[in-house]
């Protein structure tokens, strides 16, 4: 295995950013919220990065959503502090919409105990074309 990632259907609503400074509720965000495709927690080897691992599978992602997307949009979430899956992502045509600072995260710390702690990630969106090339 030299690479992953996974495509979920989150709900959420494009309306409604989330910000620090007002945090609405999760409820009342999934009101007029709606399922979306979210590519997450990609991951290349590190000896295979930058050799288009990442891009393939970004490419996999996007082909393998198309036949069931409603409105062909496909969306990324990216660690705040990751700038080399926001530039991939950039690179790929996804444009960065907003930061989501009420995010979770697990993180394992030495003794293999998983914490979950707050962070910022950045939501990126992608409109799809109509089955060609996406790049």
């Amino acid at each position: 295995i030299v690479g992953c990632c996974e495509v979920i259907e989150e709900n959420f609503d494009l309306t409604q950013q989330p910000n620090s400074e007002f945090a609405i509720s999760e409820r009342e965000r999934r009101k007029t919220a709606r399922l979306r495709p979210v590519i997450e927690n990609l991951c290349v080897k590190q000896e295979y990065r930058r050799s288009g691992v990442g891009i393939a599978l970004v490419r996999a992602c996007e082909e393998a959503v198309h036949p069931w997307l409603g409105n062909g949009e496909i969306f990324a979430q990216v660690d705040d502090d990751n700038t080399r899956a926001y530039d991939l992502f950039r690179k790929c045509g996804y444009q960065y919409l907003f930061s989501d600072p009420t995010c979770t995260k697990m993180i394992l710390d030495g003794t293999l105990f998983a914490k979950e702690t707050i962070v910022t990630k950045r939501m990126m969106r992608k409109i799809l074309e109509n089955g060609e090339d996406y790049f």
